[in-house]
């Protein structure tokens, strides 16, 4: 054994020259630093960074030698590149120094050095750092990403000595921006912000909305601002709509630098309809010249220019257009390239230059149509950009693949290699008769590969049982050994809780739990992992990730003698999950910990109710009567707050936007706690109903539905209007009563208007508020305006509305999207003439009856041959009679 890590130390600079998998990468690290306990300074630099795999115990062990101030170093080039380390070698090696007890000893350059850490120490360290220290090493702390919280002290700290007062160094801020109070910007000069700008540019993603909402409304206040769209670029997308219209006149006579920009799609139509009015001459000559305001472009006009010259090379100019938007096309315009462009004879021509976002958009039942070597085109433009892949609901997805690994001829024998590379992401979303014949050996020595990939339930089942078999690791999971746990890390996951169980206690430590979690944590956050899951999948999957932990660190046992679990540790809630710790052991934490994490605790989505209720009352206990909680303690209690009754919540100062912003975030609230909220909105703010900013509206966020809906209606119009942008995005808990206050404020003459002169970008712009248009309104919309409603729109109307204002000519207008939205309670107070109309836009001529709703479903939609008669003669009927469109 000695001879063969000493054959990886004199052999770890041929090592490093080739590509190591994560895996190989982690052996080579712990074989060697876990064999020697005299490495040099020299074997430690020619590590590098895989010394931050190796296990935090070898390395502790050269804590008091000479050696320790490389590790030292080494350890934060890891953590500067983003590194996630265990907690245990964190905190034993950077966190726990003897200089670190006293923040306010440092000396700023040891501050600027360690300035990464910052978010790791907390806020009681922070708070213990004097305002000419952060000074001094503000060049250093600019780039790092704090919370809101913690960079919100900082600055705060910086303004006490009117280092910042008011504001005049802005600029220098950078990623502490997000702790600027959005009442501080509001007071700022359009010069000061401006001057400002370029610098934030980089950070405005981490503005919080009130933030963004108060420094776009307030520039585009200005008519200048049309000659300053390069420094106002980055909050486009925080723009409302309404801001943008009254400068769409000049921003078209400024074509050539506004046709440059990445406007969201509903400002981008705003602007293409007055170039349509102004200046068609330029649309009809240049069409191209468009730039990015081709995302607004209308589906009347696109089909002029596809028809005008139906050259192939002319399409395809159209076509690249498209493809270099700044964002998604919409649904209706990349329905409309599909209709016109289908009817060519050289459409498979074409195929590979409509991009896959166009080529996806197409229904499964034509897909499945294609000729091999079409289907295979498809194939590899997901592989190269699967983004739109992940796009599509979960049943789209697998009867894509069906239809594709069909052409394949995969439906026989062993899944192989080849096959399952040459799918790419697609791989895991074959049928499950595919999945169960891949190739035990490619399984067994790939499994780095396989972790990246998104799996559903019954996929994550099918790995657990392949994983389990005597070709791979073997039934035995009592013999697992410390290698075999590195090869399957977080596929670990997807073991049920009996054979878990059965794993070593010695092997799973705090530190490879820990590392369990990061690597699932870092695949979450990848471009597979943020689209694989949906919210119940992902609440699953955090009860298994707790279950794994409770168990392996004893909480589970019943045996009184046992020792006492665990105290978690700020650091370590930090690489697991709060959740996943028992109610108790977090009340248990010391007090400087807890006050640390609280951000950190609130935040976090899957905290069960009886969790939050123990864990609430430490915050109690900490921070004293509710009327004394400070801005700080109240931004920080997130989803905590849903344990205090609806007369506890009238005690809170609700006086920041960032403390009502945190209330506001929070989806889960009651009638009576929303009523409260907002009252206590009211009452702290000492501002009435009609005074409310837009700024302080998306602050407000879900506690709008706490106003009454007499308040809602005496809501300034154009304020709440700028406000919709956000609000629009949100599942709203209102009345129907309510929404229809809310949707009234749009139709004023300074908002938008009456709704007969609504287009599609009004509807994009108002999201789940156009669910509270008057009946009457609603039932008379034509085609652009509803293909301009959101999902969560539809889905939120109540059914007996639904059934009464959308006739089924206007059902069959629907998108696949709207389609799937509908609930079952919808569907359920429809006729059958309506089912009928709403099957044909979710399963047109599909030759097997599925829901495509991407939901399981007691009973199909339609499946009779009634209903397909019935389907026939409406859409006869809707031939017959044309909805007013400029599509």
């Amino acid at each position: 054994m000695l001879e063969r890590e000493h054959g990886l130390l004199d052999g770890l600079d041929v090592l490093q020259r080739n590509r190591l998998s994560s895996l190989k990468q982690e052996f080579v690290a712990q074989s060697i630093t876990g064999t020697y306990r005299n490495l040099t300074a020299q074997d430690f630099i020619r590590l590098g960074n895989l010394s931050c795999l190796a296990e935090p115990s070898d390395l502790l062990v050269y804590k008091s030698s000479e050696t320790f101030s490389i590790i030292w170093d080494v350890i934060m080039n890891c953590t500067r590149d983003g590194f996630s380390l265990p907690s245990h070698l964190t905190s034993g090696l950077l966190l726990n120094s003897t200089e670190l007890k006293i923040p306010s000893s440092l000396s700023p350059d040891k501050l600027a050095a360690i300035a990464h850490l910052l978010p790791s120490l907390g806020a009681t360290f922070l708070q213990g750092l004097s305002p000419s220290q952060l000074l001094a090493a503000l060049p250093a702390l600019n780039t790092v990403s704090f919370s809101p919280v913690q960079a919100s002290i900082i600055v705060e700290k910086l303004s006490s000595i009117n280092i910042l007062s008011p504001l005049g160094r802005l600029q220098e801020l950078g990623s502490l921006t997000v702790g600027v109070k959005t009442e501080t910007l509001l007071m700022l000069t359009s010069d000061r912000l401006l001057a400002s700008l370029p610098d934030m540019a980089q950070h405005t993603a981490g503005l919080r909305p009130p933030q963004a909402n108060a420094i776009a409304t307030k520039l585009w206040g200005f008519p200048e601002v049309i000659y300053w769209l390069d420094d106002v670029e980055p909050l486009l997308c925080c723009t409302p709509l309404l801001s943008v219209l009254p400068r769409t006149r000049m921003l078209v006579d400024n074509i050539s630098t506004a046709s440059t920009k990445p406007w969201s799609t509903q400002q981008a139509k705003a602007i293409f309809k007055v170039v349509l009015d102004r200046k068609p001459s330029l649309i009809q000559e240049d069409f191209l010249s468009l730039g990015m305001l081709g995302l607004g472009v209308s589906c009347q006009v696109l089909q002029q220019h596809l028809r005008a010259d139906t050259s192939p090379a002319a399409v395809r100019r159209i076509l690249a257009l498209l493809r270099q938007q700044p964002g998604p096309l919409h649904t209706s315009l990349k329905k409309c390239v599909i209709e016109e462009l289908y009817r060519f004879e050289f459409f498979s021509e074409l195929f590979e230059d409509l991009g896959v976002e166009i080529a996806l958009s197409m229904p499964v039942s034509t897909i499945k149509k294609f000729p091999s070597d079409m289907m295979d085109t498809l194939r590899r433009m997901i592989v190269e950009d699967s983004a739109p892949f992940f796009m599509m609901s979960t049943t789209e997805q697998e009867l894509l693949v069906d239809k594709m690994v069909q052409r394949m001829g995969m439906y026989t024998g062993v899944y192989t290699e080849e096959e399952f590379r040459s799918l790419g992401v697609m791989a895991t979303f074959v049928s499950d008769e595919i999945l169960i014949q891949l190739d035990r050996t490619f399984f067994r020595d790939n499994l780095d590969f396989l972790q990246t990939l998104c799996y559903s339930s019954r996929k994550m089942d099918i790995v657990a049982r392949m994983l389990l078999e005597v070709a791979v690791f073997g039934p035995a999971v009592q013999n697992w050994n410390h290698t075999t746990l590195s090869q399957v890390d977080r596929f670990l996951f997807f073991l049920p809780q009996d054979r878990l169980q059965e794993i070593s206690l010695a092997l799973m430590t705090v530190g490879r739990i820990e590392k369990l979690f990061m690597r699932q944590r870092q695949w979450e956050r990848g471009l597979v992992g943020l689209r694989c899951l949906d919210e119940s999948q992902k609440r699953r999957f955090a009860e298994k990730q707790q279950f794994v932990l409770q168990f392996f660190l004893g909480f589970l046992k019943i045996n009184p003698l046992s020792p006492a679990p665990m105290v978690p540790s700020c650091e370590i809630l930090h690489t697991t999950a709060p959740s996943a710790w028992t109610s108790n052991s977090l009340a248990s934490m010391s007090s400087s910990a807890f006050t640390n994490c609280l951000e950190l605790i609130g935040l976090d989505p899957f905290l069960a109710s009886y969790q939050r209720s123990q864990v609430f009352n430490k915050v109690k206990q900490l921070y004293g009567p509710f009327s004394s909680f400070s801005q700080s303690v109240i931004s920080q209690l997130g989803r905590l707050a849903l344990e205090m009754s609806p007369e506890d919540l009238s005690k809170l100062r609700l006086t920041e936007r960032r403390s009502i912003a945190a209330m506001g975030a929070i989806g889960e609230w009651s009638t009576r706690q929303l009523a409260a909220l907002f009252a206590a909105t009211l009452n702290s703010t000492k501002l009435n109903p009609s005074q409310l900013d837009s700024s302080t509206l998306v602050a407000v966020g879900h506690m709008v539905c706490g106003a009454k809906a007499t308040d809602m209606s005496s809501f300034n119009a154009v304020e709440f209007s700028k406000a919709v942008l956000w609000l629009g995005q949100l599942r709203l808990a209102c009345s129907e009563e309510q929404l229809l206050a809310l949707a009234g404020l749009l139709t004023h003459s300074l908002a938008f208007g009456p709704i007969s002169s609504w287009g599609m970008d009004v509807f994009i712009e108002i999201g789940v508020l156009a669910a509270g248009l008057p009946d009457m309104a609603m039932s008379a919309l034509v085609k652009e305006q509803i293909e301009g409603m959101s999902p969560l729109a539809i889905s939120m109307i109540t059914p007996d509305k639904f059934a009464v204002v959308f006739h089924q000519r206007q059902i069959s207008m629907f998108s696949y999207e709207q389609a799937a939205a509908v609930t079952d309670a919808q569907l359920s107070a429809l006729s059958d003439v309506q089912k009928t109309a709403l099957a044909m836009v979710l399963m047109p001529w599909e030759d097997r009856h599925v829901d495509f709703r991407g939901r399981s479903q007691g009973q199909v939609v339609c499946s009779s041959s009634l209903c397909l008669i019935l389907a026939l003669l409406m859409v006869l009927m809707v031939l017959a009679h044309p909805a007013s469109s400029p599509c």
